[in-house]
Formats: structure tokens, C-alpha cells, sequence
């Protein structure tokens, strides 16, 4: 029996000593979970309550006096200068070719305001250059050393490119300095750089990679408009307020707001705004009440009221829906700080709670009160999601997690969270744009009457290096015919390919991008196809351009210049312009009819040549010995030599325009019926235009390197004496005009001091400079 009750106690101690350990086990998980719980919430709130640290880098260039000739920039200032909350930071950068801190990066206080708002009117456009890198550094001068307790961002406004220099090679160093060391700089100390383009015309490449690496915003604006509500986008991504929704014209006002802004953005030509308070006082800005803070612009009002009553406040206003009011609370909606940038197919996870005097509301008798829906608008695609959040359990941590999942289409969309708390209301705002991973785009390019298509492609990705991706492109042509061809990388990290389309119709063109991510990870990406029709309708010149073989373009340029005096004739037979010999005739004997001049020059050049020849004869066969004959060589020799000289490649380049030639030019047009009279007559003019003397020389020169046979004199007057009876007539007029006859020559053969000289100028130096002057 005592055994058995030994037992028994031993057992219910054993057990005992289980449970309570189990219990224990139990206890500190469920004290882990609600620290870990409480943490989450804590680093949630952190998070969402870091004041904001905005600088803003403004171009100053002289572009700009053509992309904001209304110095809208003044006014976009002005506005965040005003919204900025008294705990945040905040310094203004101009930049040209110099950077200048307009405003010092302070704590935002009442002063710092009116400093800011006074030198506002300083920006101007009077910058030489563009200088994006430096003003970035400038900006970020702490870069090195972030400061955990501030969000910060860049807010960078520019309409131009990478400009430090006149030298491109310059601007393309800088390019990718910005880029390869900038860049990092920014996005590893925490960074967030937001880009406002002012015009098409500015580097999307480079602003695309400051923003998106950073998950900032990047936008165009183009107008008045878009830059003022893009300006206010980038704020709020940087700074983003509590509000309370603003229905209608109308909002709700609690017990726990301690001041509200009202921003009121005006329609054009609308009346002066009106603020109607619960108790039916009505404020403008034309009358001063006791907190009560009215700034007015020219496209909005900016109303701040402190100690405001509780209830429901209406605006008598044609109010822009971008308008808004944003409050300072005891009781605040903390949402996560959200992603600004993903691609299609990503979630966007979001998670908040409350806060009342800074501490996490854990009740659920508070938290049971709460309706919180999310409204998710894709741009104006008029697509609208909507989602209750507070559906299901109350959590106990107090924290309200969903994952939003639309984002399956590119564009801008927006995120709403509304919260009703039957005694109050709160809105949160997100802007969300979706990409897909790599940009491809198209452009047509109109070059040498011909058209062609660029494709390009970029990543918007910082975690893919374009330099080690592969992108290449299967297309189709109208024939069915595939062929695969590569792109090539430029300088600006986009992979571009230029197509010719030859041939009318479709071209399907599919792109496969490959690489690998900074992790190591492969992958392999396959946009949607890209669609070409050729022509379109958009170029009047298709039709011309695209017939055209490509062989053809290249003689027609070369024969349209020729036919110049002619010009009719030549167009009209495109397609079959040799076949027409009719046009030949006429140049040829226009040419032969004008050439009759040419003619009897070369004649009286012959005889003079065959004088000198004859004396030369006369010579050799008169003297008893052989120094006449190796004078008659050494002089021949020097002759060759002083006319081959000055222009030693004259003959074979100027075949066409020897006078020698001539003759053959029926021989070349009944050849050649097309093109070959053209050149001819273009011989024959430039000859036309030269002295008969120098024609003259040139065809001496052509028989002084002819080989005479001088052994004997049948020989020799065979190959000297010539054929034709009026030729030797002409010859004996010749030496009666220079006033000689038989008996002089006869007396001259018997000299034996005879020289070509006597016959020749007073010099061959002499002679030879006349010919050089001719």
C-alpha cells in the first residue's frame, strides 16, 4: 500500500514538472511572439515617422529660357517650400557649368522659408553647360556619412544632357562617370534621387538610371501642369503627409488634429477660393484672422489653419482633384514606407497601424471601430481595384498587412488607403509606377532617302549590368524569310539594332534578352514582339525609296552631272537609257565642228617637228663623225627628261584629254553609245580652253619618245619626210617665212658646230619655264 502511494506521488510530481515546464515553453513563445510582434510594429513606426531630408538640384542652363520660358521652376519651389514640415531638412542646388547652394541645407524653420521663398527669385537661365555630375555630389556632400534619423532624397530638374565640355569624348567620360561611380555613391548611402525632366530632349537614358536604382521617381513634363503636379508627386514620395479625404469640396476635421494645410489647386479662371468652417465663418485670402495661414499663387491656394474646430470644413473653390488636405495629429495612420517602382507581375506589400501620442494602439475595442479599404487606379484606363484591409481578426500586434497583386499592366497607378473611424478619417497616398524589366523601343530614321528602323533596348533594373547581357532579334520578312541578327552596346548602356526593310510588308521581329543578375542568377527574357510595316504611312517617301535596288542609286548620281547641258533627253529613258543612240550624233559633231582650229595647230606642230628633224638629218649625214649623233641622243634624253618631270603621272591620267586621242573619240561614242561621248566632250571643251602650244609640245614629246631608225638616209627620209604633198608645201611656206631656203640648210649640214640649240629658245631652261607657264 505505501508502495503503491509512493507511486502515485511520484507520478503526479513527474507530471507536474512536465506541465509546468510545457507551460514555460508556452509562456516565453507567446512573450517572444508579442516582443517580436511589438518590434515589428516599433521598426514599422520608425520607419514611417522618419522626417523627411529633401534636397532639390535645379538646372540653370541656358536651355532652359526654351523649356520653361515661364520660370515655372520659381513656383515649383516656392510650393515645397511651403509644404515641408518644421521637423525635415532641406537645402536648394542651381546648376550650369558653376554649382551654387541658393538656399543652405538647414532645419526647415519659419526663417528658413522666407530665405527660401526671397532667393526663389534668383533662378534664372544663364548657365553655359549642364553639369549633372558635379551638382549631384554637391548635394550629396554627406554621402559618406547618411544620417539614419532622416529620410533622404534628391529632387533633380533638368531639360538637357551630360554637357561639361565642347569635346563629346569629354561629355562621354562624364557620362559614365555619373553613372559608374556617382550613382553607387548615392544608392548605397540610402539615397533617393527623383528626376524631372523639362523637356524630350534630356538624357531619359541617364535620368532613367538615377531614379529607377534609387526607386525614385522619373518623369517628363511637358507642360505648365505636369511640371507643377510631377513636382508634388516627387515631394510626396520624399515627405509624405497624413491626410484626411477630401470629398467633394468638403473634409472632416477631429478632435485630435491640432492643424491642418488645405492645398488647393485652382481651375483656370475660377473665382477666389472660400473656407467655411464648421460654425459658418468664412475665410479668404483677403482677410487676416488669427490662425490662419493663407499663401496664394497663381494656380493654387495653400491654407493653414492651427487649433482648427472640430467638424465639417467646405472649400468654395473649382478645385483640380489633385487637390488636398494633410494634418497634424495626436492619432496618426503609419503606413511602411512603400516601393515607387516595379516591375509587371510584382506585389507591392503594405502594412500600418496607429498611433496615438506615439505610442501603438494594441485595443481592439479601437481597432474593431476601423473600416481601412485600399483604391488602386491604373492612370485613366478608368481600372479601379479595391480591397477592405481590416476584414477578418483584429491583429494583436495592431499592425494591417496586405500584398497587392494587380500590377499586371505598365503604367501609373495609384494607391488610396481610407481609413473611417466612425469619430475621424485618414488618407494615405502612393504613387506606383510598373515597368516591365528591359525597355524596348522603336524609332524611324529617314537617311539618304532611305528609311530605316532602331530598336532599342534598356534595363531598368539595378540589378542587372547591360554588360553582360546578350540581346539578339529573330525577324521575319514579308517573304516568310527568318534571319537572326545581334545588338551591339553603346556608350549609353542601350542595345540598339538598325533594320533596312527592303521589301513591302511585315516584318515580325521577336527579341530574347539574356544575362545574369548581381546574385549570379540566370535568366532569359522575351519582350513582346514588335511589329513593322513597310512603308507606312507616315513617310511620303516610302514608296520612292523602296523600289529602288540598291545598285541602282549609285550610277544614276554619277550620270545626272554629265548630262547637264542636255538635261532633257536624259530623264525621260530611265529604265532604258543605252538603247537611245539619237542624242549621240550631235555632240560629236558639234565637237568635230569646233575641233577644225585643234587641227591645223597639230599640223603646223608636225611640220615644225619634222624640220627639226630634217636639220637634225642633215646634220648627221653632213659630219665625218659620230658626237653629232650622241649629241642628238644626249639632247633627246634631256628632253624626255625635262618634260617628264614636272608631271610624271600626266600622261596615263590625262588620256582622255590627249589631243592625240582625238581622233578615236567616233571609235569610243560608237563603243560606248551612253556614257562615253559625255567625257569626251568634256575633253575636247578643256582642250578647247588650252593653248594650241602646249598641245603642240605634248605631241612632240609623243614622237621624241618614238625610236627613229637614222643607220641610213633612205631610212631616215622615210621615216622623216612626209607623205603628203601639201604638207611638204606647207613646210617649204614655213621656211620662207623664217626667211631660209635649200642653200642655208645645205650650208648648215657642213657645219660641224651644228646644235639643236641654234633652233631652240636661247636656253632649254628657258624653254621649259615657258612650257611651265603655259
Amino acid at each position: 500500500m505505501k508502495r503503491s502511494m509512493t507511486r502515485l506521488i511520484f507520478s503526479w510530481l513527474l507530471a507536474s514538472l512536465f506541465l509546468g515546464s510545457v507551460s514555460a515553453v508556452y509562456a516565453q513563445d507567446a512573450l517572444q511572439q508579442a516582443a517580436s510582434g511589438l518590434d515589428e510594429a516599433q521598426q514599422t513606426a520608425a520607419q514611417a515617422k522618419l522626417p523627411a531630408d529633401v534636397r532639390v538640384v535645379i538646372d540653370v542652363s541656358g536651355s532652359m529660357k526654351q523649356n520653361d520660358p515661364s520660370n515655372l521652376r520659381q513656383p515649383a519651389l516656392e510650393l515645397l517650400v511651403q509644404l515641408l514640415q518644421d521637423d525635415s531638412r532641406a537645402g536648394v542646388w542651381t546648376f550650369g557649368r558653376y554649382i551654387n547652394m541658393l538656399v543652405p541645407h538647414k532645419p526647415v524653420t519659419g526663417r528658413w522659408r522666407e530665405d527660401a521663398n526671397r532667393k526663389a527669385a534668383d533662378i534664372n537661365s544663364v548657365g553655359l553647360f549642364t553639369n549633372i555630375g558635379e551638382a549631384l555630389e554637391k548635394a550629396a556632400y554627406d554621402h559618406d556619412r547618411p544620417n539614419p534619423n532622416y529620410r533622404t532624397s534628391l529632387i533633380l530638374l533638368t531639360d538637357g544632357m551630360v554637357d561639361i565640355s565642347r569635346d563629346p569624348a569629354e561629355n562621354e567620360k562624364e557620362w559614365r562617370r555619373i553613372v559608374d561611380e556617382v550613382l553607387p555613391k548615392l544608392r548605397d548611402a540610402g539615397y533617393v534621387v527623383h528626376t524631372i525632366a523639362l523637356s524630350d530632349n534630356a538624357d531619359q537614358t541617364l535620368l532613367n538610371k538615377l531614379a529607377l536604382q534609387t526607386d525614385g521617381i522619373a518623369a517628363v513634363a511637358k507642360n505648365a501642369d505636369e511640371l507643377m503636379k510631377i513636382f508634388l508627386q516627387a515631394f510626396d514620395q520624399a515627405a509624405p503627409a497624413e491626410q484626411v479625404p477630401l470629398e467633394g469640396n468638403s473634409f472632416v476635421i477631429d478632435s485630435s488634429i491640432e492643424e491642418f494645410t488645405a492645398l488647393i489647386f485652382r481651375s483656370p479662371g475660377s473665382d477666389q477660393t472660400r473656407l467655411i468652417s464648421p460654425d459658418e465663418t468664412e475665410y479668404s485670402f483677403d482677410k487676416e484672422v488669427e490662425d490662419v495661414n493663407w499663401y496664394r499663387a497663381e494656380a493654387y491656394d495653400l491654407i493653414t489653419v492651427q487649433r482648427p474646430l472640430e467638424g465639417e470644413w467646405r472649400v468654395i473653390a473649382d478645385m483640380d482633384p489633385d487637390s488636398r488636405v494633410t494634418v497634424v495629429s495626436n492619432l496618426n495612420l503609419l503606413v511602411k514606407p512603400l516601393k515607387s517602382n516595379l516591375f509587371k507581375g510584382d506585389q507591392l506589400d503594405v502594412s500600418l497601424l496607429f498611433q496615438d501620442n506615439g505610442k501603438t494602439i494594441t485595443r481592439p475595442d479601437f481597432l474593431q471601430l476601423l473600416d481601412i479599404d485600399s483604391t488602386v487606379e491604373l492612370g485613366e484606363s478608368q481600372q479601379v481595384w479595391r480591397e477592405r484591409i481590416s476584414d477578418g481578426a483584429v491583429p494583436g500586434n495592431g499592425i494591417y498587412s496586405t500584398t497587392l497583386t494587380m500590377f499586371e499592366e505598365e503604367g501609373r497607378y495609384q494607391l488610396e488607403i481610407d481609413v473611417d473611424g466612425k469619430s475621424f478619417k485618414r488618407r494615405f497616398s502612393h504613387g506606383v509606377s510598373v515597368r516591365e524589366p528591359f525597355g524596348v523601343t522603336k524609332e524611324k530614321v529617314l537617311r539618304d532617302g532611305r528609311t530605316y528602323y532602331q530598336i532599342n533596348v534598356e534595363t531598368f533594373s539595378q540589378f542587372v549590368d547591360p554588360q553582360n547581357l546578350q540581346v539578339v532579334a529573330r525577324i521575319k520578312d514579308p517573304r516568310g524569310r527568318s534571319s537572326i541578327k545581334p545588338f551591339s552596346l553603346n556608350p549609353s548602356d542601350i542595345w540598339s539594332l538598325e533594320l533596312a526593310p527592303e521589301h513591302e510588308g511585315t516584318y515580325d521581329v521577336r527579341l530574347r534578352i539574356s544575362g545574369e543578375d548581381n546574385s549570379g542568377s540566370s535568366f532569359d527574357v522575351d519582350p513582346e514582339p514588335i511589329t513593322i510595316t513597310y512603308p507606312d504611312e507616315d513617310n511620303p517617301f516610302a514608296m520612292e525609296t523602296e523600289p529602288e535596288p540598291v545598285a541602282e542609286p549609285e550610277p544614276e548620281p554619277q550620270a545626272e552631272p554629265k548630262p547637264e547641258p542636255k538635261p532633257e533627253p536624259k530623264p525621260e529613258p530611265k529604265p532604258e537609257p543605252q538603247p537611245e543612240p539619237i542624242p549621240e550624233p550631235e555632240p560629236v559633231v558639234e565637237e568635230e565642228s569646233s575641233s577644225w582650229p585643234l587641227y591645223v595647230g597639230l599640223a603646223v606642230g608636225n611640220l615644225l617637228i619634222l624640220v627639226l628633224a630634217f636639220f637634225a638629218y642633215r646634220m648627221i649625214m653632213g659630219s665625218g663623225d659620230g658626237d653629232s649623233l650622241k649629241d642628238l641622243e644626249e639632247a633627246v634624253e634631256a628632253s624626255e627628261q625635262a618634260d617628264t618631270e614636272p608631271e610624271p603621272e600626266a600622261p596615263p591620267a590625262q588620256e582622255p584629254e590627249s589631243p592625240a586621242e582625238e581622233p578615236d573619240m567616233d571609235e569610243v561614242s560608237a563603243a560606248e553609245p551612253e556614257p562615253q561621248p559625255e567625257p569626251a566632250a568634256e575633253a575636247v571643251d578643256a582642250i578647247e580652253v588650252d593653248e594650241p602650244p602646249q598641245a603642240d609640245e605634248d605631241l612632240a614629246d609623243n614622237l621624241m619618245n618614238e625610236e627613229l631608225d637614222l643607220s641610213s638616209d633612205a631610212s631616215a627620209e622615210a621615216d622623216l619626210m612626209p607623205a603628203d604633198e601639201d604638207v611638204a608645201a606647207e613646210a617649204e611656206d614655213l621656211l620662207a617665212d623664217l626667211g631660209m631656203g635649200d642653200d642655208d640648210l645645205a650650208d648648215a649640214g657642213g657645219d660641224d658646230s651644228f646644235s639643236l640649240d641654234d633652233f631652240a629658245p636661247d636656253n632649254m631652261d628657258d624653254g621649259e619655264d615657258e612650257e611651265n607657264k603655259s
